[in-house]
């Protein structure tokens, strides 16, 4: 019988809700405990998702038995540190993206957690969709060509009443870190981590990217177009480009399905998630833990922190610069 991974989530916001909500569609997942600096806050969100632990303390619920994994919820700035304190407690983490806000940082919590012993991944949930998994085989195929491109827009429309971190450079606000990580992970898997050249224009006010466009060149000529936003609306629409066709996938973060058009006939092709889209990266976390893995195949930290080097380039180009910045 398979160990069941006990998890903690630290962190009571809005992200925590999806993974509370998936740990409960896996099998072998348990959700045991959640820390909250708001002890009101935790109680309700306990309350909730029938979580039995509420721990107002990160050190506290990290030295408990209570729980063998935690996933970082908490805003940005606080990620490794939050990680760190479980990282050092022996305990396994997967940390929402950015799993760093620089590449420093990423740098660093990796030989933590490789001192430690213990696992860590950045919860980039996209990397372990089935439409997302079945893209990258059909490109890999050939059947729509040399792929010779890939487009990939996250933008969307907030106010800052709706969410008033993301308009604040010391909560590192702004679309690049929130939703253009999700262009440059969709780049990532079809083109591979080593674009020759970066090319970045932002629309910074008051230090925070409200809008960013990204092109990207291989070496091999091809090229990738990224673009992320917090104040303008966009199909979230992902692309990859061959010479006989091209692939199309509808909200491409959180894709369901895909449209494949080779030699000019096109096919739709349904690959559900089993849920809110949480429960596949859950699923291959639990799977490096019970089988000893350090890191996911999948999703490993050198991948992180790769393309948190390119967002560091992207940044220092663009003069973007947040106030905890060494």
């Amino acid at each position: 019988m398979e160990k069941v991974i006990k998890w903690g989530i630290v962190g009571a916001g809005n992200i925590a809700n999806k993974f509370a909500k998936a740990v409960k569609n896996v099998k072998g997942a348990e959700l045991t405990a959640v820390a909250s600096q708001s002890e009101g806050k935790g109680r309700t969100f306990a309350d909730k998702y029938d979580i039995k632990n509420v721990f107002t303390s990160y050190e506290e619920m990290s030295k408990s038995e209570l729980v063998d994994a935690v996933y970082i919820a908490t805003p940005h700035p606080f990620h490794k540190l939050c990680a760190e304190i479980f990282l050092n407690a022996k305990k396994h983490v997967l940390c929402e993206k950015p799993v760093c806000v620089n590449v420093k940082q990423a740098i660093e919590l990796a030989k933590c957690a490789k001192e430690n012993g213990v696992f860590l991944m950045e919860a980039m949930w996209t990397r372990f969709l089935p439409a997302i998994k079945e893209a990258l085989e059909i490109a890999n195929s050939g059947e729509i060509g040399e792929i010779r491109g890939v487009k990939a827009d996250f933008c969307y429309f907030i106010t800052p009443d709706e969410d008033a971190k993301l308009f604040r450079n010391d909560m590192a606000g702004g679309s690049l870190l929130d939703v253009g990580i999700y262009g440059l992970n969709f780049a990532t898997i079809f083109l591979g981590d080593n674009p020759e050249s970066i090319i970045a224009i932002s629309d910074i006010v008051d230090g925070v990217d409200y809008q960013t466009n990204v092109l990207m060149k291989y070496p091999n000529g091809t090229i990738a177009s990224v673009s992320s936003a917090i104040n303008v609306n966009k199909p979230e629409t992902g692309f990859i480009y061959g010479t006989k066709g091209y692939i199309v996938l509808p909200q491409f973060y959180g894709a369901q399905e895909l449209i494949v058009n080779a030699d000019n006939e096109e096919r739709h092709i349904s690959k559900p998630s089993i849920g809110d889209g949480f429960e596949e990266e859950i699923i291959e976390a639990c799977h490096c833990i019970r089988s000893g893995k350090l890191q996911s195949d999948i999703m490993p930290m050198s991948e992180s922190i790769r393309i948190l080097k390119q967002m560091d380039y992207i940044r220092e180009q663009t003069n973007l610069r947040y106030s905890f910045d060494d």
